[in-house]
């Protein structure tokens, strides 16, 4: 009978495993679009618990509305820019490819401009050779380009699948919001740990979602905003893309947009426009400083507090597997591992120790 007992687990756990990897392979494609519209929920809870518990609204009709005020904040905004953004990738793709003709760059590293009179400068101080010099320039250039038609290609390939997962999206969000209660117990039973525990990573990865959707968020749209205004008078062209791309990297401590603001204010100078150079660089900089220093710790408080380093860590490995989903991967899963190892120190340390030593 034993053996038989034996032999039935061992199929049924096979046969668990077999139906694990069936569904794992058939929800794959979707499993970005369900973990997105997880933060998204985790996020704007809050919300939907404020209106069925004061304005009495059902679970359904709780759900629905969320779920459209998910749609309009989030959802629709990201598609408009999307759309904005991919037509202004086109346009700077046809301007890096006419600033990346060979006469534009003999122009100017070897024409009468202010840097190229340094360049040359800099050349014969080395002892390189002019025409050396200019072949690997060319070379560059010509693997910059190849670069851009490559990025451009994916970029509107990726935006077609966006949108439909955008869809995936909003079901699972109102499928969390919905059945949220029961999956979440469903969840509970099958950890080992207990309830206090698991409502205790549960509210640190909701508090993660609100500080990074929505602190990070609006402190990135204000940097973002702000240096794209001072491109659009510095007289950068495609300032929406650039404001994006800022928006978007403001959710990265440390380096933020500087990423972008420094190399364009390098440019700025190196072309002769010293003033406005300086000037970009001095606006960005304090914009950031102050919405990094003053907004982000007043909106953030006591709710999450990790190491900004540490964070960083974590968004860099993130974008290194999952892309630039990483930059919202990486703090959950940051806050995430932060609180397991609060709760091993707290219930679990001493028993170690404790069979540590006695064995």
């Amino acid at each position: 009978m034993s053996h038989r007992l034996n032999l039935s687990h061992i199929f049924f756990l096979l046969c668990l495993g077999f139906l694990f990897y069936l569904t794992w392979i058939m929800a794959k494609p979707f499993v970005g679009a369900i973990i997105f519209a997880g933060i998204l929920v985790g996020a704007f809870y809050p919300l939907h618990k404020l209106m069925m518990n004061k304005w009495s609204l059902s679970t359904k009709i709780s759900s629905l509305i969320t779920c459209f005020v998910i749609f309009v904040v989030v959802i629709l905004p990201l598609i408009y820019v999307g759309f904005q953004i991919s037509r202004e990738v086109i346009n700077f793709y046809q301007d890096v490819s006419q600033g990346l003709s060979q006469q534009a760059v003999k122009d100017f590293f070897y024409g009468d401009g202010r840097f190229a009179s340094f360049f040359r400068e800099v050349i014969s101080m080395a002892g390189l050779s002019p025409e050396k010099a200019e072949e690997s320039i060319l070379e560059i250039v010509q693997m910059v380009s190849s670069y851009s038609i490559g990025f451009l290609n994916s970029w509107l390939g990726n935006l077609l699948a966006l949108f439909f997962k955008f869809a995936v999206m909003i079901v699972a969000a109102y499928g969390l919001l919905n059945w949220g209660d029961e999956l979440r117990s469903y969840i509970f039973k099958l950890s080992p740990l207990p309830d206090d525990q698991e409502e205790l990573i549960l509210e640190k990865f909701n508090q993660m979602n609100s500080v990074t959707l929505i602190g990070n968020g609006v402190g990135g749209v204000i940097q973002g905003g702000l240096a794209g205004i001072a491109f659009a008078f510095c007289g950068f062209q495609s300032v929406f893309m650039w404001s994006v791309i800022m928006v978007i990297l403001a959710f990265i401590p440390v380096v933020g947009i500087s990423i972008i603001y420094i190399p364009a204010s390098i440019y700025l100078f190196i072309t002769g426009h010293i003033a406005s150079g300086v000037s970009l660089f001095v606006f960005c900089s304090a914009v950031a400083f102050v919405t990094e220093n003053w907004f982000k710790p007043k909106y953030m408080g006591d709710k999450v507090k990790i190491n900004s380093i540490l964070v960083l860590l974590f968004i860099i490995g993130g974008m290194s597997a999952w892309g630039m989903a990483g930059i919202f991967y990486g703090p959950v899963i940051c806050v995430v591992f932060m609180t397991m190892v609060e709760i091993y120190h707290q219930k679990y340390a001493q028993d170690f120790i404790f069979h540590k030593e006695i064995s």
